[in-house]
């Protein structure tokens, strides 16, 4: 950590007198050597300090003899982005991302996808679709298989996102590249071809897209059960008083549902610590936290515990399920797991994004952008990674009823059959 602090500051310091100092515009861009001091500051940072090199098949070193080689000829703030974003990719991760975009990068997975997908042998997949989304009113249905993706054999179409500086092939890479390939270009609608569970074949296409109230949450009672859904607002601090709101005109409900299924952008535990703590009575450890690097540099392992304090003119003390999906993401997955360990909620739901760790993030001075990857592991409290949580009731995507929500019904019933032995 050492070295990569010299040189960030070194480059910092000549950044603050003004030289070369970071424009955006291609027509004033940086010197060319500037994009490659830029590329070694975020190679060094991500080889110091990515926490998940142990979960990636990756060749990081091969990373840097390719793009060290590629910068050279970078021109442009541009042609810098793209590549950026490929350096990125050679991760398959979707937590990590640039601060920036360019009108044909490809979007972020779960952000900005209505679709998951996997690999099943040779067969590519759709095993979610978003609810209220672009892709569902267009007609895409769970268990349909991808044959063409803008306009090409769905194996090619990947190819051109799978990262090609691993050591060995890995299925994690693969599903990931389809997932991304199937989000689309940022400017560009998604067109697929695709095959139904009877065989029909069909071109569809959709820009996608959720309709979402503007508010930073949604609730309601389903007779006395209190239900609120939370509008992909785990950022926004405003999402704490709604929260309070809410739960006072729930007060009286005998139970709640906690719905995060549409959380994909993540938050921050400032937001996520003012929820939860209406929910507990008193201080309690919510989630493990291990500084990979510390132990990368000395060998000395660095672990702590994050907790969670009570809050709010009263404590919700009924019964909870959460509700959780593909779209749950980052502090999503947080409260989730952080639900599950106090023993404070039920989980329902299919698996969730899988995001890895906690994010730090690192200045590109000539460029003018923030890179940011896992820096930190993240673990629920009995030790498993948050990446690979399973909810209690796991719901299948593919048995859902038109018109119906599956997990919600699940939930439910699973409630009234709590309030109903406790009423015995």
């Amino acid at each position: 950590m050492r070295t990569f602090s010299r040189l960030l500051l070194a480059l910092l310091t000549a950044s603050a007198l003004g030289i070369n100092s970071p424009v955006f515009a291609d027509t004033a861009a940086p010197a060319p050597a500037s994009f490659a001091q830029d590329f070694e500051i975020f190679w060094q940072y991500v080889d110091e300090n990515y926490a998940y090199f142990d979960a990636r098949k990756t060749d990081w070193k091969a990373v840097h003899e390719k793009y060290g080689q590629q910068v050279k000829s970078v021109t442009s703030k541009r042609d810098f982005v793209a590549m950026m974003e490929a350096v990125v990719a050679e991760l398959y991760d979707s937590h990590a991302h640039l601060a920036t975009s360019l009108p044909n990068s490809p979007r972020l997975v779960p952000t900005g996808t209505d679709l998951w997908a996997e690999w099943r042998g040779q067969d590519a997949v759709i095993t979610d679709v978003r609810a209220n989304s672009a892709a569902e009113r267009a007609g895409v249905r769970v268990g349909m298989k991808v044959l063409e993706v803008h306009g090409q054999p769905v194996a090619q179409a990947v190819t051109q996102f799978g990262p090609p500086s691993l050591k060995t092939a890995d299925p994690v890479a693969r599903d990931w590249a389809l997932r991304v390939a199937l989000a689309g270009p940022r400017n560009q609608a998604v067109k697929i071809k695709v095959a139904s569970t009877q065989g029909q074949i069909q071109e569809i296409s959709f820009t996608p897209g959720v309709e979402r109230p503007a508010t930073p949450l949604s609730s309601r009672s389903l007779g006395d059960i209190g239900y609120i859904r939370i509008n992909n607002s785990l950022g926004d601090s405003a999402l704490i008083a709604a929260f309070d709101e809410a739960l006072d005109k729930l007060e009286n409900s005998k139970a709640l549902i906690l719905d995060l299924r549409d959380t994909p952008s993540g938050g921050n535990t400032f937001v996520a610590r003012g929820m939860m703590g209406r929910l507990i009575s008193q201080d309690q450890a919510y989630q493990k936290h291990e500084l990979v690097s510390e132990m990368r540099e000395s060998g000395v392992k660095r672990s702590w515990v994050e907790y969670v304090s009570p809050r709010g003119k009263f404590i919700y003390r009924k019964p909870v399920v959460v509700l959780v999906g593909h779209w749950t993401g980052s502090m999503g997955e947080g409260m989730t797991i952080a639900l599950d360990g106090m023993k404070r909620a039920k989980i329902v739901g299919t698996r969730m994004a899988g995001l890895l760790g906690a994010l730090g993030e690192v200045s590109l001075p000539h460029a003018g952008f923030i890179v940011r990857i896992p820096n930190e592991k993240l673990f629920h409290l009995n030790g498993t990674p948050r990446e690979n949580f399973v909810p209690d009731i796991l719901v299948d995507p593919g048995k859902q009823e038109p018109g119906k929500d599956a997990a919600l019904d699940v939930a439910v019933d699973l409630l009234r059959k709590q309030l109903a032995g406790k009423s015995k």
